[in-house]
Formats: C-alpha cells, structure tokens, sequence
C-alpha cells in the first residue's frame, strides 16, 4: 500500500507541532530564557507576541536581509505561514498560552511575579536548564528567531507593539482583541486543576 493510501501515514502528516502542549511549552520557555537580558519584563501579552511571531519570523524580518539568509538556512522559511492567516493562527495560539503557563508553573520552570503594576513571568533555575537541554535542530533555529525577534518586539511600548502587530498579522483590528492578563486567581484555579498525569512537559 503506497504512503498516499494508508490512513495511518496520513493522519501522522497532518499533525501540527503547536498542538502538542509539550512543544508549545518548549517555545515559551525558549522565548523566557532567550529575553532574560532585556531590562522590560514579559507579560501575558507580550510573551504571547514574541513566542507566535519567533515561530514565524518572516511576519517581522525584512525577506531581503541578512537576518532572513540566516533564519532560512536554519530552514525558517513563509511556507510555515501558508495554511491559515497570521491573525488566525495568532488568535489560536493564544487561546492556549495561559493554559501553558499554568503547565509551565506547575512545574516550577517558570516564576510569576507583579513588576511595575503587571503580572510578569520569568524562566526559574529548573526551567533555564530544562530550556538549555533542548538541543534539537528546531531549538537551536528558534532561539535564533528568538534573538532575531525579540529585540524588534521588547523596545516598543505596548501601544505601539499593539499597532505593529496588526501591521505583522495582516490583521483586521475588530478581528481581535489581545490577551487580557488573567488575575492571580485564575492562574491558581488553572494550576490546582492540573493533575499530576496531566503534566506533558
């Protein structure tokens, strides 16, 4: 039976890698540890923005530069962006960034914290060495984007990154509204309905 034939490959094939929490979760953590220089700390909001926008570099970076020779030979490329819009893809994406960070919590591989009047989230002793045992060929490609990215996204206010990013998705503004940081209590009913089998990562 040829690979066209056989529903087993097929289903394989279609899975996408941001449907599986462990990989999500992977990205976040890659993203805090590779923010970690910059004085501005991360919140929900803008957490959500780099981790989207690192897997989909060519949303931000110019395609003739030299930064985009050096995402594409670690084999970023705009296919990774052709099977939805960029908006929709962002609006998925983030509907499942706080049930992460309450993984991510959970295991004590991130810290949260209020700096300056906001919920701010940093990578913990455990989670910098989780995040440095990741040596896979995607890791090291996203900590590339990662370092491509976030120097573009961490010195605009958050007015400003709101603007550009409607700009970045192609998006239309009424298409939707970014992520409105949870209270304290809702991170602590996310964290205490994790079961301890729950836990992917």
């Amino acid at each position: 039976m040829s690979d066209a034939q056989n529903p087993e490959f097929s289903a394989v094939s279609t899975i996408r890698t941001e449907s599986i929490p462990a990989f999500r979760m992977a990205q976040i953590l890659l993203v805090l540890s590779g923010t970690t220089a910059f004085d501005r700390k991360l919140d929900l909001e803008r957490l959500s923005v780099i981790e989207f926008l690192s897997a989909n570099p060519f949303l931000v970076v110019d395609a003739e530069s030299p930064a985009a020779d050096q995402l594409r030979l670690q084999g970023f490329g705009r296919h990774s962006i052709t099977y939805a819009s960029p908006s929709q893809r962002f609006v998925s994406r983030r509907e499942r960034v706080t049930s992460d960070i309450a993984h991510l919590l959970a295991l004590g591989l991130v810290r949260l914290s209020v700096y300056d009047g906001q919920r701010v989230f940093s990578v913990t002793e455990l989670g910098q060495r989780s995040s440095d045992m990741l040596c896979s060929v995607y890791a090291d490609a996203y900590r590339l984007s990662v370092a491509t990215v976030a120097p573009v996204v961490m010195k605009l206010s958050s007015p400003k990154m709101r603007e550009r990013l409607e700009t970045w998705l192609q998006a239309d503004p009424m298409l939707f509204d970014l992520i409105d940081s949870p209270t304290i209590d809702e991170f602590e009913a996310e964290i205490s309905a994790l079961a301890a089998h729950d836990l992917l990562f």
